[in-house]
């Protein structure tokens, strides 16, 4: 990164920045302590009646702006037009690559779950997404697996066209290709349980799973498990709120529960299945009171442990810092 923005400042004025490393360093340490206490802008952590001492004095602002303002992490001169195509995030890839095998060196949780993340953007960029029902609607959409913890273990941007298309396994679907690449880093037979929602739900991916020794659970839906005969939403109404039917295929190794709760929620599960069953505390309108309401073990084990890409998302918009930025790679 030191060497590459030095030589974009010289492409962009003519003059070498000289940048160095410790500089670099104290750039990212400027950044963590900005999300650790936010400021309306960033030229307010150098203001003289509200100024921040560990931002300021670590470095001038102008230095800060403009060093933040040529950060390079690859030579734009260097990339095949081929190369540009086949990889929209050409330019921060060292940088990814580099951030990603940091994460794969933590050894991984028992419980992994595959989710997305969006990442808020709103300026302009091909790589953009927009989703409707999403709490960041506008944004960059990643791949991501995390730990039950919360803790980041790998992940993957998505760019509509995956880079990695020649890996991918035709005719299964993205959400296969998703979960195959983000767990092929897991170790074979190591008792890992992978969880994940009904975008990435098929049997294919819990067979390819399975075959490597790795668990997985998750929702599925409907249209998926045609071959399936499972009672539908009406019948398990009228059964009564916590009835739950299931249904094993004929390896036995994989088993559909269909649950009705508030509404009817199916999952498909290489690891549990209904029973032993507990108790799940639900609000009954009718009576307004709390009831007791039976819950199979393969909805307690999906609803403890699929949350950690989620709780990854909140603990990280907890610390955002306010650098409205010109490049969107920052």
């Amino acid at each position: 990164c030191v060497e590459q923005t030095n030589i974009y400042s010289v492409q962009k004025s003519g003059v070498p920045i000289n940048i160095t490393k410790s500089e670099l360093e104290q750039i990212l340490g400027m950044y963590l302590r900005m999300g650790l206490a936010q400021m309306p802008s960033v030229r307010s952590y150098w203001e003289i009646n509200m100024a921040y001492n560990k931002v300021s004095d670590v470095m001038s602002r102008n230095r800060f702006q403009k060093l933040v303002s040529l950060l390079h992490f690859e030579n734009n001169l260097s990339p095949t037009e081929e190369k540009k195509k086949e990889d929209k995030l050409w330019k921060i890839r060292p940088w990814l690559e580099m951030f990603r095998q940091t994460c794969l060196r933590e050894a991984p949780e028992e419980n992994q779950c595959v989710d997305e993340i969006m990442v808020a953007f709103k300026g302009r960029s091909s790589l953009r997404q927009f989703i409707q029902n999403k709490p960041t609607r506008w944004g960059f959409k990643m791949w991501a697996r995390a730990g039950s913890s919360g803790y980041l273990h790998d992940f993957d941007i998505y760019q509509c066209k995956n880079p990695h298309k020649g890996k991918n396994t035709p005719g299964k679907g993205l959400g296969y290709n998703v979960v195959m690449e983000l767990t092929k880093t897991l170790e074979s037979n190591h008792y890992f349980r992978v969880y994940a929602d009904n975008f990435f739900t098929t049997f294919h991916v819990a067979q390819s799973l399975l075959k490597r020794g790795i668990y997985y659970t998750g929702t599925i839906r409907a249209g998926r498990f045609r071959k399936c005969s499972l009672p539908d939403e009406k019948e398990l109404k009228a059964q009564g709120r916590g009835f739950a039917a299931s249904q094993v295929d004929t390896t036995g190794k994989f088993a559909i529960v269909r649950w009705f709760d508030n509404k009817c929620v199916t999952l498909l599960s290489s690891l549990a299945g209904i029973e032993p069953q507990d108790k799940a505390k639900r609000w009954d309108r009718t009576k307004k009171e709390h009831i007791l309401v039976p819950r199979p073990a393969i909805v307690q084990l999906y609803n403890r442990n699929m949350g950690g890409v989620d709780l990854h998302d909140m603990l990280t918009a907890l610390y955002k810092y306010p650098i409205k930025s010109r490049r969107w790679y920052l």
